[in-house]
């Protein structure tokens, strides 16, 4: 708790400079904050170079609304809102993302979905094979992109960006336990996606070393 206020109360000092119109603290805001802007930028673009555009996109509304940020918020809520609506206004102008129906995949699984990150990175690491472990760590990675960008976001966000549930939930404008909900079924559709992929990579790994 004492980390993350430190944090808001750091980014708070560059927000009143930026207000001033301090140049200097806003390119500290751009460094604090452009590698995060962008992975979560990716996350929803898939494609860096739309992913870069959408980080300069999101810096640009944060230069020029800045005034509008209530300072009795989180300072990193509000703007990985920005970010967000940066991202998806640039993926509005691409051909639309065939995404699925996660109806058709939570029915296959107990309710158990917890702990999701380590079951992904248990079917990375328990291949035997570095080649196969990376294109399965390739394939969660597509997995997630196929999502509703609901989903997607509160996947995104606490299990590859690993931010706390409680930041996400706040970022997203949703409570906890909404957040918990799309968390569990997006964590599901991955896992469920991924068990079809390694009913077939032993076979594959046969294949190769065959004489």
């Amino acid at each position: 708790m004492a980390a993350h206020e430190d944090q808001n109360a750091s980014d708070l000092e560059l927000v009143r400079r930026i207000k001033r119109g301090d140049e200097q603290g806003f390119r500290e805001m751009v460094d604090r904050y452009n590698a995060r802007v962008y992975s979560l930028a990716y996350g929803v673009l898939r494609n860096s170079e739309d992913a870069e555009e959408a980080t300069q996109d999101a810096f640009l509304t944060l230069y020029r609304k800045i005034d509008t940020f209530d300072e009795s918020k989180k300072f990193f809520s509000w703007f990985y809102r920005v970010a967000l609506n940066a991202a998806y206004s640039r993926a509005r102008r691409r051909k639309p993302a065939i995404t699925v129906s996660l109806d058709d995949y939570v029915p296959r699984f107990r309710d158990d979905g917890h702990a999701a990150s380590s079951e992904f990175a248990a079917f990375v690491e328990g291949s035997e094979d570095e080649a196969i472990a990376r294109d399965l760590a390739e394939r969660a990675g597509r997995f997630i992109e196929e999502l509703p960008e609901t989903y997607r976001d509160a996947i995104w966000m606490v299990d590859v960006e690993e931010m706390k549930p409680a930041d996400v939930a706040d970022v997203l404008e949703i409570s906890l336990a909404a957040l918990k909900s799309r968390l569990h079924r997006a964590r599901l559709y991955v896992r469920q996606r991924l068990l079809e992929v390694t009913a077939v990579a032993p076979a594959a790994r046969e294949n190769r070393v065959a004489p």
